[in-house]
């Protein structure tokens, strides 16, 4: 067995990102490993799921997961997206095209009007594959790259030689980032959840904003500060501070005192 040196160098640098699985820069040095050896223009890791919208694990280089184009992907465009639709209509892990997974009339669709063509541009390929076993089967495991031209075949053909072992790497590292991060099921139900949001829509004292309503409800239905960041969209320090406000609104000091208050409605 013979080796090049661009052979060593590649697993040189795996090496060193396998290093990183544990820690919180990962993602962005993921990238930057696919970079040395593939151009893209944008990359999202999400898990997509039925009946709701998909929890981002992280997204771009500088984490800017408040951009209101991406926000409205998670809330409503996902929709239309032919990987979800692909992912949730029952698929084969791997990599996968975008030609292989979208209708001859894609380009016409409003999915690509009103989204894909203003924020992906081009091309785009994703890494799916289950996320979760039984029970704790979460949804669909998704790696984005999108490009403004199209993907060549030895840029697909690299990604396909690679794919067994990203794959994996990505549900560990997932798991990791997901951190208490708690499924759909975990929650109480959508009645519950109406009343005690009329609630506090209508707490007296200082009013609170739409961000702290969303974010009492995903405190209620469990989740931390990981979690809610995943459901809202946004980053875990900007969820940190939602939280911190929506405490000293409410007067509470902990998520165990809005279990305590709330808890009776649920």
């Amino acid at each position: 067995m013979s080796f090049t040196l661009q052979d060593l160098s590649f697993h040189h640098r795996l090496g060193h990102l396998l290093e990183r699985l544990d820690s919180d820069n990962f993602w962005p040095h993921f990238a930057a490993f696919l970079r040395e050896s593939l151009r893209f223009d944008s990359w999202v890791v999400l898990i997509y799921r039925k009946a709701h919208g998909p929890l981002l694990i992280h997204e771009g280089d500088t984490d800017n997961i408040e951009d209101e184009a991406f926000g409205s992907y998670l809330r409503s465009h996902f929709a239309g997206d032919p990987f979800y639709r692909f992912a949730m209509a029952g698929f084969s892990p791997g990599l996968h095209r975008l030609d292989e997974v979208a209708v001859p009339q894609f380009r016409a669709s409003a999915y690509y009007l009103d989204y894909f063509r203003h924020n992906v541009v081009g091309d785009e390929v994703q890494f799916l594959a289950p996320f979760g076993e039984g029970e704790e089967r979460r949804g669909v495991l998704s790696l984005s790259l999108g490009t403004r031209q199209r993907f060549s075949d030895e840029d697909y053909g690299l990604l396909s030689v690679i794919s067994p072992w990203v794959l994996p790497m990505l549900g560990l590292a997932t798991r990791r980032t997901l951190g208490d991060t708690r499924v759909p099921t975990d929650r109480p139900s959508q009645v519950s959840l109406a009343s005690v949001e009329e609630r506090l829509r209508h707490t007296e004292g200082p009013h609170l904003t739409e961000r702290e309503v969303q974010t009492a409800l995903l405190l209620l239905s469990g989740q931390g500060a990981k979690g809610i960041a995943a459901h809202l969209g946004i980053s875990p320090e900007t969820a940190k501070v939602h939280r911190r406000n929506l405490y000293e609104k409410l007067n509470v000091s902990s998520q165990a005192e809005m279990f305590a208050r709330y808890l009776p409605l649920v």
